[in-house]
């Protein structure tokens, strides 16, 4: 081998064992990015939205009505750390066409400050989300916003918006499993509209809106935690979020890597990642191949042209 070869040979080797672990490096990034969880104790938290699809016309009396129940309940959080309002208020008979029905509320304990930040975040976010919906609703992790067309006040409703766990837990850890157990069976045996439970590092939470009664509140909870425990009963944390309760746990605060990535409002898995992933994987790969064959026609022309010089040299 040419010395002019050899050097290309090793400058080529150098660039494919760093491009290598290059992709050695940003498939042990995305692991962890994937699998680590990752404790987050921001009241903004993103979790779930869901938009109605119907839509009114811009401009309409219901976009007013709206703009002005969102509004409301933004600055309604220093009075109450729940709130339902109706827009036009004020003993002004409703308007089936255009009156609109709402409500805020933040976690149990959270500090009115905290509150406040959660619900104008909220507020925000479903307004971008839920562009002229006459219907939406908007969890964080520690406040929910929701507004109707039609009264939903009082009205128990155990609609499944969203269930997470997460990864498995191993059945050699019993101990855990049985904390779990513990503060699962707390959250439903316990009374109020908000309760809590723990039991070492597992935490618990469970909740109901503001307008539920306290049988209407056991009822829909008895529903969240039996989904709770049924399938998120062997994992690091899950979550169960009806329309008018939760219930979540986690395992040293795990439940937190299974918020869903904003805006994915169904809650599932955003595969636009993983496609990112794949379309660099699949760039990178193809660079490798040219270079290999590059690298293959670089020594074919460096045989042919020594095998001229041979030649010349042997003609004379």
């Amino acid at each position: 081998m040419s010395p002019i070869t050899s050097n290309m040979f090793k400058t080529t080797t150098t660039l494919l064992c760093f491009v290598l672990a290059a992709v050695i490096l940003m498939d042990l990034t995305s692991s962890t990015a994937t699998d680590t969880p990752t404790p987050s104790t921001a009241t903004e938290t993103y979790i779930l939205a869901k938009c109605s699809p119907a839509k009114f016309s811009p401009g309409s009396a219901y976009e007013t009505n709206l703009n002005s129940l969102l509004s409301s309940l933004a600055s309604s959080t220093v009075q109450s750390p729940y709130k339902n309002l109706t827009f036009p208020s004020g003993g002004v008979k409703p308007e089936p066409a255009v009156t609109v029905y709402g409500l805020f509320q933040c976690r149990g304990d959270l500090d009115q400050t905290s509150c406040s930040s959660c619900v104008s975040r909220a507020v925000a976010l479903v307004g971008n989300t839920c562009p002229n919906a006459y219907c939406g609703f908007l969890q964080m992790e520690n406040c929910q916003v929701r507004y109707e067309n039609s009264s939903f006040s009082g009205v128990q409703d155990k609609t499944l918006m969203l269930n997470r766990c997460g990864q498995a837990m191993g059945f050699n850890d019993q101990d855990a499993l049985t904390r779990i157990g513990d503060v699962i069976g707390s959250l439903g045996s316990g009374d109020g509209l908000y309760r809590t439970g723990g039991n070492g590092d597992v935490k618990g939470v469970a909740q109901c809106t503001g307008d539920l009664s306290t049988a209407q509140c056991q009822d829909c909870l008895t529903d969240a935690i039996g989904r709770l425990r049924s399938d998120c009963g062997m994992a690091q944390g899950g979550y169960v979020y009806l329309s008018k309760c939760y219930a979540r746990f986690s395992v040293a605060g795990s439940h937190a890597r299974q918020t869903p990535p904003y805006p994915n409002f169904g809650g599932e898995k955003d595969d636009k990642d993983d496609d990112g992933i794949g379309k660099i994987l699949a760039i990178i790969i193809g660079f490798i191949t040219f270079i290999i064959l590059l690298v293959v026609f670089l020594t074919f022309l460096g045989r042919r042209c020594r095998n001229l010089q041979d030649e010349k040299w042997c003609s004379h």
